[in-house]
């Protein structure tokens, strides 16, 4: 019984083991990405939610694919350089590759530290992008060298593979100016309907006013620093003056609707806060924050102050 009991165990052992190398060998062969989601084509484009979705995935792509390219050190360059190009479409990569490797000695020869932050993104019409960048370049010496570099991209949809998940592919890259000094950044923001802005700052926010209220939707992602999303669901009559507070600081900026560029991220930084004003002393009702309007949004109720 027992003879029979483990020729039993052995066979079934043997063909989950067999099923397994069969699975895997068709994947290596066909490594495709299979991506449960919405159908983006036809009309189902049309849908805010399946727009602002799409849009969001590709400000994500590109601050990821910035901060790749940008940021990199004397022992990963390489390595996080070549893995890129399978994000960049043929041309691109063979470019980027040869230059990579005409660089590869002289940076891994040298204790180079580079580090990059996105400070705006912009959409400059379909699929046309400006992306403004600052980067700290530290060397041996422990010298630190600042640069601002502008960045003008173009992005395609592609086939998603284990390779490039995003499904997006960066067609055009260049770098018309760079400078020691920063560059200017308007103050107002411009918005395009339904299409999300992205905005992060140095510390938690605490709360976010808005004048005139409920013209933005806004959702908040914090713990030691804020990210901010504003979205529009329709034009703006007028600019929305906006105040993010943090606990000893405040930050002050307007939006406006635009049909021509549009801002998609914007990076505020600590040279840009001011003082938080302290409130006077039993002056009025408490004002409701910003997780008091999303509780009462998510859930229907109203949250007496």
């Amino acid at each position: 019984m027992k003879k029979n009991l483990w020729q039993i165990l052995f066979a079934a052992s043997f063909l989950w083991a067999s099923v397994v190398s069969v699975l895997y060998w068709q994947l290596r062969s066909n490594p495709r990405v299979i991506a449960i989601t919405t159908d983006m084509s036809g009309a189902d484009k049309d849908r805010p939610q399946n727009f602002q979705l799409s849009e969001m995935e590709k400000v994500t792509f590109m601050r990821q694919y910035l901060d790749r390219y940008f940021t990199y050190d004397s022992n990963n360059f390489w390595q996080s350089q070549t893995s890129l190009t399978f994000l960049m479409s043929q041309s691109l990569r063979e470019k980027r590759i040869q230059e990579v490797q005409r660089l590869r000695d002289k940076i891994q020869s040298k204790s180079l530290n580079q580090r990059s932050l996105l400070l705006s993104l912009t959409n400059k019409g379909g699929n046309q992008y400006r992306a403004l960048l600052s980067l700290q370049i530290s060397e041996q010496q422990g010298k630190v060298n600042q640069l601002y570099v502008a960045v003008d991209l173009a992005i395609e949809d592609t086939e998603r593979t284990l390779e490039n998940p995003w499904g997006l592919l960066i067609t055009k890259m260049e770098i018309p100016q760079t400078s020691p000094e920063a560059m200017l950044i308007s103050g107002t923001l411009g918005i395009r309907e339904k299409a999300p802005l992205v905005i992060t700052f140095p510390c938690a926010i605490e709360n976010v006013e808005a004048v005139p209220e409920s013209v933005l939707e806004t959702k908040i992602t914090t713990l030691n620093v804020s990210e901010i999303q504003l979205t529009a669901a329709k034009k703006l009559e007028a600019p929305v003056a906006m105040t993010a507070y943090c606990k000893d600081r405040e930050y002050h900026f307007n939006v406006s609707s635009t049909d021509k560029e549009s801002d998609l991220f914007r990076a505020f930084t600590v040279d840009l806060a001011m003082a938080r004003k302290k409130d006077p002393a039993g002056a009025g009702q408490k004002k409701k924050d910003i997780y008091d309007k999303t509780i009462e949004n998510v859930l229907g109720i109203k949250i007496e102050n």
